[in-house]
């Protein structure tokens, strides 16, 4: 059995600039899911920078040549 999704209803203060841009792009009716999947990515991101400040703590400091040098590669 599949687990079933629950929503809660928030209120949210956002820079009137960041809403408008939102608004003109996204369907009338689909703001909140929008802004599901930003969070979403922005926890992605966060889970990331626990993950190198993990990865730092461990193994030292990244070497910033190395790090521009694979930064080319991936252009």
């Amino acid at each position: 059995m599949a687990s079933q999704q629950t929503f809660e209803k928030v209120s949210l203060t956002i820079e009137a600039d960041v809403l408008h841009r939102v608004r003109d792009r996204v369907e009338p009716g689909r703001l909140s899911a929008y802004t599901t999947l930003a969070l979403r990515r922005q926890l992605e991101r966060d889970g990331l920078d626990d993950l190198i400040a993990e990865l730092v703590e461990v193994n030292g400091p990244l070497d910033p040549d190395a790090v521009a040098r694979h930064v080319e590669e991936w252009r």
